[in-house]
């Protein structure tokens, strides 16, 4: 008895080339597999944690305090935050009253950040589920927060611009 008699087969029974189609089909369902069922190297699984953040928002109108309220949920106005808001306000603070009186003596060459009356400046703390390495915050695994990062944030009732100006873990 031949291994590959004249019409192709192996033994007699399959065909070379549809041993080869199996093959490949094997192959290819291993390497779906291993795709989809590996675990991710490096540090193993990656646990969501807290991430609490601080947003300054100056020179906004006196009604816009009272929009801006605890329990509220912050989302980007202008870049996607995932799946979900970026966090929700746990605290808000009046960091100046409104009117500021008008600097007179500017002999120095300086020009003081004047503030309009009527304004106040917010500092808003938000706290939202992310990852962190210690070096960056990615809230709902695709917004990055950094320390200085200006950006259009709105609630259910509002719309401020803001900088974030610390970030605790």
């Amino acid at each position: 008895m031949k291994i590959i008699d004249r019409d192709g087969r192996l033994f007699g029974k399959i065909s070379v080339i549809d041993l080869l189609v199996i093959a490949a089909v094997a192959v290819i369902a291993a390497a779906v597999y291993v795709k989809n069922n590996a675990t991710p190297t490096g540090s193993g699984t990656v646990k969501e944690q807290s991430i609490v953040f601080q947003i300054r928002a100056s020179g906004l109108e006196d009604y816009l305090t009272d929009a801006i309220r605890v329990g509220d949920k912050v989302y980007d106005a202008n870049y996607s935050s995932g799946s979900g808001p970026v966090g929700e306000i746990t605290q808000v603070q009046v960091l100046n009253d409104p009117g500021l009186q008008l600097y007179e003596d500017m002999t120095d060459g300086t020009l003081p950040q004047i503030e309009v009356e009527g304004t106040v400046d917010l500092l808003v703390t938000v706290k939202g589920s992310g990852v962190s390495d210690g070096r960056s915050y990615t809230i709902n695994r695709v917004y990055e927060v950094g320390v200085n990062s200006s950006r259009t944030y709105r609630t259910n009732r509002a719309t401020f611009v803001g900088s974030v100006v610390e970030i605790m873990d």
